[in-house]
């Protein structure tokens, strides 16, 4: 009997510090939300790289290729006239090749070319905006990198290379997009909102 009530004082005391840790475990739980909360409801000026007016964005300044390696330093989406625009930057001009894939996909292969950081290889989701993209994707492959972008219809599209961009031009979708995850909705109707 006496044993047993040793072993329960052992478990109390080997759980009494948790009851001290767990308000600080909440707050930072609580912190954490909160910053998710802040980010995703984050107002003012877009920070990012945009091909013409601003070459670099936060943490991205001063970034040199490695070696015979280029680094992909951006990829990006803009709503440019009125079928929008996916843009890769590198620290060189790029070496690349289109490759046969899905109709409804165009994919690029960077040739000696790394992902700067593994944030850049974050999907763009873009099928809220009313163009044919529904996706741009890079992902990394020993010294070669790939972009898929997917399409919500086969449209038109001019490539072109302007010094360290290489930007594709898309032409506008011919049907009414419509936004993803939204069951109710047709295409050629509007979006419910």
């Amino acid at each position: 009997m006496h044993r047993m009530g040793m072993s329960m004082r052992i478990r109390l005391m080997a759980a009494l510090p948790l009851l001290f840790l767990s308000p600080h475990v909440m707050a930072a739980k609580d912190d954490s939300a909160a910053k998710q909360k802040a980010a995703a409801e984050r107002t003012g000026p877009y920070l990012g790289v945009q091909p013409g007016v601003k070459d670099s964005a936060p943490g991205k300044t001063d970034v040199r290729a490695r070696g015979a390696l280029r680094l992909m330093t951006w990829v990006g989406f803009q709503m440019q006239g009125v079928g929008g625009r996916v843009f890769v930057q590198t620290t060189e001009p790029a070496v690349y090749n289109l490759v046969p894939s899905l109709a409804d996909e165009i994919v690029l292969e960077f040739t000696d070319t790394r992902l700067q950081s593994g944030n850049d290889a974050r999907a763009l989701e873009t099928g809220f905006f009313p163009t044919a993209v529904m996706s741009v994707k890079a992902s990394q492959a020993k010294n070669i990198t790939r972009v898929v972008i997917k399409l919500r219809e086969v449209v038109g599209y001019d490539l072109r290379q302007d010094g360290n961009y290489l930007m594709l031009d898309f032409r506008p979708p011919t049907i009414t997009p419509v936004a993803p995850g939204n069951p109710q909705a047709t295409p050629g109707t509007p979006p419910i909102p």
